[in-house]
């Protein structure tokens, strides 16, 4: 899958800081959002799918499809951002043996039993589980909301979180 530049966990997905910010940083041309919830309303798949500027492609895939497709071999060339809308859905492909290189955690809201990483995102004990097992599968797990900003490492932002 080298034509993967970032997979990023980001529950706005598309928005300003990922077209202006990430897209230009990876110089993406394709964009891929993972999930099923979207991929079966095609009404807010097409929102999405508008927000992107002219000359980057949006595809919008269930978890199950895109896993099929990169068996296929379909993300091994080109400059493709992959968004998954929770920390679960990256786990849920990663367990059905697709391997990224990385997973960078962006904007993930507060909530119930939710603990700040850093300003923007919010895990639970359930999410560092999983982010656990995605690390323990050789998939380097790093937070970052902008580019501009350091990448906190899993095991830093659980010893933060103490857990």
């Amino acid at each position: 899958m080298k034509g993967i530049k970032l997979v990023r966990v980001d529950f706005r997905l598309i928005h300003g800081q990922v077209i202006t910010k990430w897209s230009n940083t990876i110089n993406t041309k394709q964009i891929i959002i993972v999930n099923d919830e979207l991929s079966k309303d095609d009404f807010m798949a097409d929102i999405y799918i508008m927000a992107a500027p002219p000359g980057i492609d949006v595809k919008v895939f269930s978890k199950a499809d895109f896993v099929t497709e990169a068996n296929k071999g379909a993300y091994n060339s080109g400059s493709i951002l992959v968004l998954f809308k929770n920390i679960k859905d990256v786990a849920d492909v990663t367990e059905k043996k697709i391997k990224f290189k990385q997973v960078q955690i962006g904007g993930l809201g507060s909530g119930t039993n939710k603990k700040s990483v850093v300003k923007g995102i919010s895990i639970d004990t359930e999410d560092a589980n999983y982010l656990k097992k995605i690390q323990d599968n050789g998939t380097e797990v790093t937070f970052q909301v902008t580019p501009e900003e350091t990448k906190i490492s899993l095991d830093k932002a659980l010893k933060k979180l103490g857990v």
